[in-house]
């Protein structure tokens, strides 16, 4: 097989693979409908957003800070008498839900609230209520938008030049593999060279810059294996070695080919799991992060 070939079959696995992984998973926004008015609408609820408040300043007592917050919900063509309703509480655990107002400009609805840490997590319902029924601040006609409350955890700001390459040389990463993998059937190709290029894109990708990507967002550099359960880290930890195994019984004696199709394969399936599944999680009884959750 030309390698034209085995480059375009890899990327079009890769591509297949990044869109199931940007699909799935616990940041991304509950595609939501509901019917308003006797008319349908529709939004994307978020379940990921920045804090004000730094990875260093949740380390004290960040309720004395005093920061708030702004989220958005958007819904279009809603009439104008329409308001928003935002009620949420603490997650997880048995907290008491607070309720906000929502500010609303055109079709967004400004949601401020008190800043939560890094990895912090709420549960929240949306409602949609008319400005004309005063009876009470949720009434009886209110609208629920979705049919479930949303579990949303909060990040630190990370910026372009610690996520850009992060993104890239994982992609770079998921890339190579496939081929080489898809190589290893291929006779002809000399593949270890591919093979070490997975490994210092992945290395790169997620053992140095992926570290700085979580202390941004949570402050922690690393939370995997030996040291906490976060997926992401294990499971990056986990292709690393595959991979780094596979080439070296394949440096001197270039016969066990089989063992980059295996590779390949644990890599797909590795980075099939969700990204942040089973991830960073503050916890407000001991007022630390935990893993793995």
């Amino acid at each position: 097989m030309k390698k034209a070939a085995l480059w375009l079959a890899a990327i079009v696995i890769t591509l297949a693979a990044a869109y199931f992984q940007r699909g799935t998973g616990p940041t991304k926004p509950v595609y939501a409908k509901f019917t308003f008015e006797g008319k349908e609408y529709q939004t994307s609820l978020p379940r990921s957003w920045e804090t004000t408040i730094s990875p260093d300043e949740m380390k004290g007592d960040y309720k004395l800070l005093n920061k708030e917050l702004t989220q958005y919900i958007f819904i279009d063509s809603l009439p104008d008498h329409a308001e928003g309703v935002f009620i949420y509480k603490i997650y997880p655990g048995e907290w008491e839900n607070d309720t906000i107002i929502t500010f609303r400009n055109g079709s967004g609805f400004h949601i401020t609230m008190p800043a939560l840490p890094p990895a912090a997590k709420i549960e929240y319902s949306f409602y949609i209520k008319s400005s004309a029924d005063t009876s009470a601040v949720l009434p009886a006609s209110s609208v629920r938008v979705g049919e479930e409350s949303v579990v949303l955890r909060f990040k630190g700001k990370v910026p372009m030049k610690a996520l850009i390459p992060h993104i890239i040389l994982m992609f770079a990463a998921m890339l190579l593999s496939n081929f080489t993998g898809l190589a290893a059937y291929a006779k002809s190709v000399n593949i270890n060279r591919y093979a070490l290029a997975v490994i210092i894109t992945l290395g790169a990708g997620g053992l140095i810059f992926g570290p700085f990507v979580q202390n941004y967002a949570f402050g922690e550099f690393w939370t995997g294996w030996p040291f906490g359960g976060d997926l992401t880290d294990n499971k990056t930890l986990v292709a690393f070695v595959v991979w780094l195994a596979a080439w070296m019984l394949n440096t001197k004696k270039n016969s066990r080919r089989y063992l980059y199709i295996a590779a390949a394969l644990v890599m797909i399936i590795i980075f099939s799991i969700p990204h942040s599944t089973a991830g960073s999680e503050y916890d407000h009884s001991k007022g630390e992060i935990v893993t793995g959750r």
